[in-house]
């Protein structure tokens, strides 16, 4: 992805309403042959905007709601290679 299709990019997600949602990285998503040699620097495919659900230490849902549903986020979420 060049830094013109990253601009192009959030620009869409800015004029959507999405400029002030928190952006993570899915990590899962970046795979590079060189990885296992310790390359850190790969490439991003993508910027979607997600819902995240919120999790605890343990890696269960973080705290329900009276009602039962799960707590979580809309957020921009980096993506490597699909």
């Amino acid at each position: 992805m060049t830094v013109l299709q990253l601009y192009r990019r959030l620009g869409k997600l800015i004029d959507a309403g999405h400029k002030r949602k928190p952006v993570c990285v899915n990590k899962r998503t970046f795979r590079h042959p060189c990885e296992q040699d310790g390359c850190v620097i790969l490439d991003v495919d993508g910027a979607d905007v997600f819902w995240v659900p919120r999790i605890d230490d343990d890696g269960g849902g973080f705290s329900e709601r009276e009602d039962g549903s799960e707590r979580g986020r809309m957020t921009v979420v980096l993506r490597g290679e699909l």
